[in-house]
């Protein structure tokens, strides 16, 4: 703490401005009184760290574009061309990537481990101070969400990790050596539904953003999906669903504008963003298209020169965009032609898979800096993770076929028939397509294609040479130099 205390400070200032009301919520005394003896000691000392940690849960700023890119260019959605991005980004296109790519270690692994190390140092020191039991009781079960979802997050790029769960190993790296699949799971089912039953519901959590009930079920959903579980996806999605609050937004497209963030109750899990220096989204930076003003599809934006158009192409393959049905309100935020900035209008199609997704823009942005959040988790998400592990469980069944149609028909007025669906492997396959058209630019499509067991051979269908091991990202090559018991995955 003596050397870092100050970057925590820090951090847990930033992670403050990220929620809706915090001013009004947390009144941090001057820096200079967090000095290492009475920084843990306090209530304000112990919020910080856990504002520390919230802010590490968030993807920094320049992220959230590799979180959708990497997990979609991979697939056969999106594409990215032109500049540096893509020269970070083509092992992942050509299916190359190995241990040393810096991405793996600096905004995945460190990032998430110094939130695990802010959640833990809040455990183990809270109870030095003379916070209320009560109090002590919430700032807990924050803490050990936090430290649950920075797992969960991480077993989607690299399945099961070391489970640091103390901070005797800061300082110097020590061995630690990789869990059982069944401990991994274990640790994080158990640490989620501890922590929910102190979380408030969400219909009582005036900042928005900071840990629920529901953020513990959802997350905890989607690592049971991850997982396979399917009886308990079908458990956790009942508890969330149970706690009648949370509803699909009326109109797909406005559901991602800037102006519905506060009073949008689909979106769970959110990552906030500001349009401001060291704050904000740059996913369209890369989407907008040379010279982009305006398109007809999106007439509520118009681009102006204070906006940020990167030389690299954020871009949505012909495939994926032509698989969807006319009437389908979901392909909106994708263009096809455009006007650029002297008037002329542009057919994107005259270049392959170069169409774009305008699902985050802001018309307040400000140079490279959105203001749009990153919907990491929504309700849409749980009704079809719900209608798929019914499926699992039991084939189609008519309540499967109407959480499905609750989310296809706000877009499409075509909803499937029990009848119609076909037995259990047709109905996995309308599952999935459901969730290509209703999750693009949100960077779930290769977790979707893995746990379908697709992943690899849509992969070799684009005469890439996929191996099976890639279903998992290789550990950071720094880990496995400074952690003699933690060995690289096979293949890698």
């Amino acid at each position: 703490m003596n050397k870092s205390y100050l970057k925590i400070v820090t951090r847990a200032i930033v992670a403050c401005l990220l929620f809706s009301s915090c001013e009004a919520e947390l009144d941090l005394p001057p820096v200079d009184e967090f000095s290492p003896e009475n920084v843990l000691q306090t209530e304000a000392g112990i919020e910080s760290l856990l504002f520390s940690a919230y802010a590490n849960d968030i993807l920094p700023q320049g992220n959230v574009k590799n979180e959708i890119l990497v997990n979609e260019i991979t697939t056969d959605m999106s594409y990215v061309r032109i500049g540096a991005v893509e020269r970070e980004l083509t092992p992942f296109l050509n299916f190359n990537w190995d241990a040393s790519d810096p991405f793996f270690q600096a905004p995945i692994w460190n990032t998430r481990y110094q939130a695990i190390r802010d959640a833990n140092t809040v455990l183990e020191n809270i109870e030095n101070t003379s916070i209320e039991a009560s109090e002590q009781q919430r700032i807990i079960a924050e803490a050990r969400y936090l430290r649950a979802a920075q797992y969960a997050y991480l077993y989607r790029y690299f399945g099961v990790v070391p489970l640091r769960t103390t901070t005797d190993q800061e300082e110097q790296p020590q061995a630690l050596p990789l869990p059982s699949q069944e401990e991994f799971n274990s640790f994080l089912e158990t640490e989620l539904l501890a922590a929910a039953e102190n979380l408030l519901p969400p219909a009582e959590q005036a900042q928005r953003g900071r840990a629920t009930k529901g953020h513990a079920y959802a997350v905890l959903t989607k690592f049971l999906m991850q997982t396979r579980q399917w009886q308990k996806v079908v458990d956790m999605t009942g508890e969330l669903m149970d706690l009648n609050y949370y509803e699909l937004y009326p109109d797909y497209r406005e559901l991602f504008f800037v102006e519905n963030e506060g009073n949008n109750r689909e979106i769970i899990v959110t990552w906030s963003y500001a349009n401001e220096a060291g704050f904000g989204n740059q996913f369209q930076n890369g989407a907008f298209p040379p010279g982009f003003l305006e398109a007809d599809k999106i007439p509520e934006f118009t681009w102006d020169p204070s906006m940020a158009n990167w030389a690299t192409q954020f871009s949505i393959k012909d495939g994926f965009y032509d698989s969807f049905a006319a009437g389908d309100d979901r392909k909106q935020a994708i263009i096809e032609t455009y006007t650029n900035r002297a008037g002329d209008m542009v057919n994107l199609r005259t270049t392959p898979d170069n169409l774009r997704s305008l699902k985050y823009f802001d018309n307040n942005q400000v140079g490279n800096f959105s203001g749009s959040d990153f919907p990491y988790i929504r309700y849409a998400d749980i009704l079809l993770s719900r209608a798929e592990a019914l499926n699992r469980l039991n084939g189609p069944t008519q309540e499967a076929v109407d959480l499905v149609n609750q989310v296809r028909t706000r877009s499409i007025d075509a909803p499937y028939t029990l009848s119609e669906v076909g037995d259990r492997d047709s109905f996995n396959e309308i599952i999935l397509q459901e969730r290509s058209w209703e999750f693009y630019s949100e960077g779930k499509r290769r977790e979707d294609l893995i746990r379908h067991d697709k992943f690899i051979d849509y992969a070799r269908a684009r005469g890439l040479n996929a191996q099976s091991h890639q279903i998992f990202f290789p550990y950071p090559q720094g880990e496995i130099n400074t952690n003699p018991e933690l060995t690289q995955k096979e293949g890698y």
